[in-house]
């Protein structure tokens, strides 16, 4: 499947102005920002867990990635992942039920999985994946 069907999905959603509606759109947004994302960092032989782990990494391998529009990504990532967290658990958030928002992150994953997708040739391709490769091995180098 391609996530970016998630991202379509959410600007379905985002046209019905119910809270449920409204709070999946947002979650929608996120997971085709986060999937796209782990598929160029599969791309780069980069591992990310399966797991609950795996958000964080996307995040902070992109915010390491060396390139200025990658780090914004990955913090805006960071950002979209917590918005989702309230979208989906903290039903008494009711900023995540607000239109507006819910429309202003779907153009914002929208331009971040644009950004991801300028990553896919080269030569910033191999650069991005050094500058991860790189932080990798500071994190896990014995102290």
């Amino acid at each position: 499947m391609d996530p970016r069907e998630f991202l379509q999905l959410a600007t379905a959603l985002v046209g019905r102005t119910g809270a449920a509606e409204l709070r999946t759109a947002i979650s929608r947004a996120y997971y085709a920002t986060y999937n796209v994302s782990v598929e160029l960092l599969k791309t780069m032989a980069i591992p990310i867990s399966a797991g609950p782990a795996g958000h964080g990494q996307v995040a902070t391998y992109l915010h390491n990635s060396g390139d200025p529009e990658m780090q914004k990504v990955g913090s805006q990532l960071a950002d979209l992942h917590s918005k989702r967290i309230r979208a989906d658990y903290r039903m008494d958030r009711r900023d995540v039920e607000n239109p507006k928002t819910a429309q202003a992150l779907i153009a914002q994953a929208n331009m971040m999985m644009q950004t991801v997708d300028t990553c896919r040739s080269e030569p910033k391709f191999s650069q991005i994946r050094s500058a991860i490769e790189s932080y990798q091995r500071q994190i896990t180098r014995p102290r």
